[in-house]
């Protein structure tokens, strides 16, 4: 049984480590190859290969697509676009559009073509995202520059919505929201629950979209860190703060449901003035996530062919314990093995005299 132990928790640690490596080629880690072997399977093992993140700079295209406005109206514009960036969209990632405005340098390119949001942008709405709940809360759900939802219009054309004009971000309804930054509120409260702050140090205007319980009014001077509001679904249908920079005084945020990009990107001063160090990572590609995904089916099934090894290891093991009985089944007769018992002789019949 001894051995049947150090099997199993062989198997725990093959799986533990396996399931680790797979996550290693997720965004957080710096891990490119991973080799993942068994004793018995040293010769047949896969080398998983995370494609490496080249110094290569996105191209754009420029090509004539469909857009379906609010008002159920479509219309066609040539527009300018990095194609295909695998990015996070409240609540999954996918292929979609990042509008030219976007600088190159905030997306990254793998070796196998596929294009991403680059890692100092992770850092950086991370950076937002702690400053506006005051805590590591939440995820950035879309980012600035990326085309909106695939709609389809009354005419059947299919095309986008938009390009989103800020950086959205999701936790709960009824949180409290903070400023990212100080300043002069300029607007406290619309349809779309705006609350947008002028900082005077940086020259731009942060815009908070679908806030409600707003605890300032236009006037006020504010300090980053100071309670707003808290995140509703004011204008939008659901429970996310839309966070938009616009350089300049502001008191209105723009109609992000549109073809072209009108806000600022807020990158490079959201690095400046959160004082935000690349941390490294790895960004999130397709091809990453599809060799993290063939990692952990590896493991899954290295793990269940260790699992019946050591089942079968077990059973031959196992030893039948054998039972002594002093009886056969269904007699009264034994095995012999009781005290003996004196023998008893019969009396002698004589036979019977003549008279």
């Amino acid at each position: 049984m001894k051995k049947t132990l150090a099997v199993l928790l062989a198997l725990l640690s093959l799986l533990f480590a396996v399931t680790a490596a797979a996550e290693g080629a997720l965004p957080g880690t710096k891990a490119a190859v991973v080799s993942v072997t068994t004793e018995a399977q040293a010769d047949e093992a896969e080398e998983i290969v995370v494609p490496a993140i080249v110094d290569e700079e996105p191209q754009l295209t420029t090509e004539y697509r469909w857009f379906v406005s609010k008002s159920k109206t479509v219309r066609g514009r040539t527009v300018t676009y990095y194609k295909d960036v695998y990015a996070y969209n409240h609540g999954d990632y996918y292929m979609t559009p990042f509008a030219d405005v976007v600088p190159a340098e905030y997306l990254a390119v793998d070796e196998s073509g596929a294009y991403a949001v680059a890692a100092i942008v992770l850092d950086i709405t991370d950076a937002m995202r702690e400053r506006l709940y005051g805590a590591d809360l939440g995820e950035t759900s879309m980012f600035y520059g990326q085309y909106c939802e695939r709609i389809r219009g009354k005419k059947g054309k299919v095309g986008f919505s938009g390009v989103h004009e800020g950086i959205d971000f999701t936790y709960e309804e009824g949180a409290d929201l903070y400023a990212i930054l100080g300043g002069v509120v300029t607007r406290a409260g619309d349809a779309n629950g705006t609350v947008a702050i002028y900082n005077e140090d940086y020259d731009v205007t942060l815009l908070y979209l679908h806030c409600e319980e707003i605890e300032v009014k236009r006037g006020d001077v504010i300090e980053e860190g100071d309670l707003i509001a808290v995140e509703g679904n004011k204008g939008s249908g659901s429970a996310y703060t839309h966070v938009e920079m616009r350089n300049g005084r502001h008191t209105s945020s723009n109609k992000y449901i549109d073809t072209f990009v009108d806000s600022d990107c807020p990158y490079p001063v959201m690095q400046d003035a959160l004082e935000v160090v690349e941390s490294g990572r790895r960004p999130v590609t397709a091809a990453a996530v599809l060799a993290a995904q063939r990692m952990r089916e590896q493991a899954e099934e290295m793990a269940r062919q260790a699992a019946e090894a050591a089942a079968a290891a077990a059973a031959a093991e196992e030893e039948e314990e054998i039972v002594l009985i002093e009886e056969l089944p269904g007699t009264q007769q034994g095995y012999g093995f009781e005290a003996e018992t004196p023998a008893v002789t019969p009396e002698a019949t004589l036979p019977p005299s003549n008279p």
